[in-house]
């Protein structure tokens, strides 16, 4: 009954974020229209959202969620703690150089995500 539970909950928090992410985009065409904000806003999220789908929703959190499972199993719950640990800061640490690198290199972010 645990997997039916999770299986809900995940599925209803999916629901829901595409239901928001609909609104949004209804909300973005209603207040801007089709025109050039409206580029911008696209082009500012592009990166955003490619890193969001990449660590939040997509190859890593399926990588490291069934690795993580075993690991608890074979290891017990503090060096799964210590590990969940390392793996966050190591996260902040890459985010951290990729947000710099995007501060730094930001006109040529600019110029290869909106050509024109």
């Amino acid at each position: 009954m645990n997997l039916l539970k999770a299986l809900a909950a995940v599925s209803s928090m999916t629901l829901l974020s595409r239901i928001l992410g609909f609104m949004r985009d209804a909300i973005i065409a209603r207040v801007f229209g089709a025109g050039m904000l409206t580029d911008a806003f696209f082009v500012a999220f592009k990166i955003p959202n490619l890193l969001r789908r990449l660590f939040a929703e997509g190859a890593f959190s399926q990588a490291f969620v069934p690795i993580l499972a075993e690991y608890k199993n074979r290891r017990g719950h503090d060096a799964t703690q210590t590990l969940v640990n390392q793996v966050g800061t190591a996260l902040t640490l890459v985010l951290v150089v990729v947000a710099l690198l995007g501060v730094v290199g930001a006109p040529w972010v600019a110029y290869v995500s909106a050509p024109g």
